[in-house]
């Protein structure tokens, strides 16, 4: 029996079924890809096999546990790791076999208690023992646009079995509980004389036991790090290592014929007041955002961005003309322009048949719900840059009156004729109300300084010193190298602050903004392990990273500018807990990347410095340890957040999926190690490969999958070639490192 449990515990099976794990799950966001939520749910999720896979994993853990006896100081951390996985199957296993979940359509000024099905069809899922009525459902509209902020239910718990009648307001991320049973926000229907709430109903007596679990798991791996660093400290280095573990865990020249005011003027007019997007902003913005969606460039022929949309709104005759309209070679080859073309005007765009026919047929895929094709995809950006010029032609953009009500659209002065009408209505001070002063300067010293572009320029000098100290070995090197990298860390900091006050919320609702944590993350990290290790490695390859996300931020075409975000995302305090955790642990991760990519680099070109290498590999496991454990935390307080917002803790989002299988990917490579099935060379290596599925985490699921709440677009050609190029790079790289060890 003992040989048997033995077997059954074996590491070598524990990869194997970690392996195995992960590669069904990533099957399964592909076949929901391709075939839809449902097919997976069948073919996957749901299916017999899978169930199996994870009973097996299940008996895995167990006997894993059983075979620890006697544990000990040594392998507490262990058993309380698999237990609480163990914990969390059999929590998930209640939720599949006792959740009761639907919705509850009420309208306005009458009361429900009959669930039906979440997918609409009239079928009773429970009758609750008693009424919801809805006295009045609510929209909040970010200021001046339709865009809904919150939505909100007004209502009245009516329970004739304890002579009860209690009043609750349920709205986005924050629900209801009443009798084991909680409410959620979920959808509204408007006729013209009556508006309906739909809200999720959940009673999921299985989620408490997962999130026992959950914080079962994070303190068993950090008991298993604080035992790892404890025989550390037998060795020459432990107390260094130790201490950044602890560390870690905290969390060309225009053409002629148009003109570009210019002046003091000019300068006074940035801090005009302009209600767009949702919110108060000063014009300056207002220009950059402008300029960014026309060209697709923050600037553009060496122009003030105000003074160029300046130009545009009070001299569109000679503007209208200029070549200043990016489009797609495609495109321009189909809608009949010149090869060479790379630049259009608007007047040549809006006039071009083949262009506009174009247009319609992407609306009219859009209806029909299709995938757009390239050209149509191509098409729609290029109306979009139309668009976004049109505003200023039109003045439609200068929104700059103030209506009567607070957050109702405001208009356009009477008379806007010229810079001294703007000025007129500037001198006015009829918006000086609507933004603060300070809050203005702020803003407008954000756009002017530009921290990202800052930002990678100091880590990109910190870079440079730290190769220069690494060779020299000299300790004044090392001082200027390091205070480059606070420099830079301090001025991503200053950025990140500033944008958190002009948005007044934090900067992490879109790409852009999880970039900036992304480096920002690297930075925090390497400072306080340098702090400790005093290691110029640390200092060389967060230079490195961070440099190379920061410069990726400033000059990818990537929109850098605030805007509302979805309800969803809306008074929630998980969106800066999670978002920070996670973009935290994506940092620590890409700077074990680095590291691996050193060790086997200098394996490859310079083997003679193994000694080097093995320091390089030892680094690296401290990271992936580390990066591990703030994964898992990222993807649990993810998970509590869903639950919070939607009553389901896990729905087999792409998005939740994958940073599962990154998650099984790091700790199959732990395990192997441990079992000595990887060698120095295979942690480093299988490390590359693992990052891969960060990069489909953050990336992939975003732009290449066409499905899940976080899906921008199916087959992004761009995303999806350059996820291509980066992995067969990897693998020559990797592979000639393999032929190398074979020769």
């Amino acid at each position: 029996m003992k040989s048997l449990i033995h077997s059954l515990a074996s590491l070598k099976n524990t990869v194997a079924l970690l392996v195995l794990l992960l590669f069904a799950l990533a099957a399964g966001t592909i076949v929901e890809s391709s075939h839809g939520a449902a097919a997976a749910a069948r073919a996957v999720y749901g299916a017999p096999w899978f169930r199996g896979l994870i009973a097996v994993f299940a008996l895995n853990l167990i006997s894993s546990i059983v075979d620890l006896w006697p544990w000990g100081r040594n392998r507490i951390g262990y058993v309380i790791t698999h237990g609480s996985m163990l914990i969390i199957l059999v929590g998930a296993l209640t939720t599949e076999l006792r959740k009761v979940e639907g919705v509850l359509p009420i309208w306005e000024g009458e009361a429900a208690n009959t669930v039906l099905e979440r997918s609409g069809a009239p079928t009773v899922v429970l009758t609750l023992p008693f009424s919801v009525r809805l006295e009045a459902f609510e929209i909040d509209y970010y200021q001046g646009t339709r865009r809904p902020a919150q939505f909100r239910s007004r209502v009245w718990v009516e329970d004739p079995a304890r002579a009860d009648r209690v009043a609750a307001v349920i709205e986005m991320n924050r629900a209801l509980s009443y009798a084991g049973y909680r409410f959620f926000q979920s959808s509204y229907r408007q006729e013209p004389d009556r508006e309906m709430t739909i809200l999720s109903v959940s009673r999921d007596p299985g989620q408490p036991i997962v999130f026992f679990g959950y914080c079962g798991l994070v303190v068993g791996l950090l008991t298993v790090l604080a035992t790892r660093i404890a025989d550390r400290r037998r060795g020459a280095r432990a107390a260094a290592v130790a201490a950044m573990a602890g560390l870690a865990l905290l969390v060309g020249v225009p053409a002629r014929g148009q003109s570009a005011p210019t002046g003091a003027e000019v300068e006074r007019l940035r801090r005009l007041p302009v209600q767009h997007d949702g919110r108060v902003m000063p014009l300056d913005t207002v220009a950059r955002e402008g300029v960014f969606q026309v060209t697709g460039r923050p600037t553009l022929w060496g122009l003030d961005p105000l003074s160029m949309a300046l130009g545009w709104a009070f001299d569109p005759a000679g503007w209208v003309v200029q070549p200043i309209v990016p489009v797609d070679r495609g495109l321009g080859a189909a809608i009949g322009l010149a090869p060479e073309t790379r630049w259009a005007a608007f007047r040549e765009l809006t006039t071009n048949q083949q262009l506009g026919a174009l247009v319609q047929s992407a609306h009219a895929a859009e209806a029909a719900e299709r995938p757009l094709a390239p050209l149509e995809k191509a098409a729609q950006k290029a109306e979009g840059r139309l668009l976004a010029m049109q505003s200023f032609l039109d003045h439609s953009v200068f929104r700059l009156a103030p209506a009567a009500q607070p957050g109702d659209a405001w208009s356009q002065p009477p008379r806007l004729e010229s810079l001294a009408d703007l000025t007129r209505v500037l001198d006015s001070g009829i918006a000086a109300h609507a933004l603060a002063p300070a809050a203005l300067e702020t803003e407008i010293r954000y756009n002017r300084v530009r921290p990202s572009r800052i930002a990678w320029q100091v880590l990109a000098l910190a870079l440079i010193l730290s190769i220069v100290a690494w060779n020299a070995e000299r300790r004044l090197l090392d001082l200027l190298a390091g205070t480059a990298l606070f420099a830079g860390f301090a001025v991503m900091s200053w950025g990140i602050a500033s944008r958190w006050t002009v948005a007044g919320r934090i900067p992490a609702s879109n790409m852009y903004e999880s970039l900036l944590f992304l480096a920002w993350g690297v930075g925090l990290f390497a400072l306080l392990a340098t702090l400790v290790l005093r290691n110029r490695i640390v200092i060389l390859n967060a230079a490195a990273m961070s440099a190379l996300t920061m410069a990726l931020t400033d000059l990818l075409p990537i929109d850098p500018f605030i805007h509302p975000m979805p309800p969803v995302l809306s008074g929630t305090y998980w969106l800066a807990v999670h978002v920070p955790i996670i973009m935290v642990s994506y940092s620590v991760l890409a700077l074990g990347v680095v590291v691996a990519h050193m060790q086997i680099g200098f394996e490859l070109f310079a083997p003679k410095r193994r000694e080097l290498a093995l320091k390089l590999g030892d680094l690296l496991y401290w990271y992936i340890v580390i990066g591990s454990i703030l994964l898992i935390a990222g993807i649990f307080t993810g998970s509590m957040w869903a639950a919070e917002s939607w009553g389901r803790y896990w729905g087999w989002d792409p998005k939740e999926v994958w940073s599962l299988v990154a998650f099984l990917a790091y700790m199959a490579i732990l395990h192997a190690r441990a079992e000595r099935l990887l060698g120095s060379f295979g942690v480093a290596a299988w490390s590359i490969v693992a990052f891969q599925t960060i990069l489909m985490t953050y990336l992939g699921v975003n732009f290449v999958l066409a499905s899940g709440l976080h899906s921008y677009g199916f087959g992004e050609s761009g995303v999806l070639r350059s996820m291509v190029a980066v992995a067969l790079g990897e693998v020559a790289f990797i592979g000639a490192r393999w032929l190398r060890r074979s020769d």
